[in-house]
């Protein structure tokens, strides 16, 4: 399903998978037009149902068919947060680890970084 049709119904369902998970950590892969939207769903709800697992979202800016994609380098990156990050949601993409609730798509580039200080 493209990530522009994502519902709130599909976003419990994937809440929903996440607590009944035995394992302790995730892995979603996603595409990048919700991504930030989907990691902020779950992670508002990761202490409450499911405070001791790790989760990260992970996209690529090209899709894995294409030769040049980044999808296993970001896989790979989220790998590597399973980890080592603590218990959290986060969002894995361009090569960094960000908080859900700390990360935002630059508008022009279409890069995630993180949210500017206050």
């Amino acid at each position: 399903k493209d990530s522009q049709e994502i519902t709130s119904e599909d976003r419990q369902l994937l809440l929903e998978s996440c607590a009944k998970a035995r394992s302790s950590k995730i892995l979603v892969t996603h595409g990048t037009d919700t991504l930030i939207e989907t990691a902020s769903y779950l992670g508002g709800r990761h202490a409450e149902l499911f405070p001791e697992k790790v989760v990260c979202v992970v996209g690529s800016m090209r899709p894995e068919k294409f030769v040049d994609t980044d999808a296993h380098f970001n896989v790979g990156v989220a790998f590597g947060a399973l980890s080592l990050a603590s218990p959290g949601v986060y969002v894995c993409m361009n090569g960094c680890v960000f908080p859900h609730d700390k990360v935002c798509r630059d508008t022009q580039t279409g890069l995630f970084r993180p949210v500017a200080a206050a």
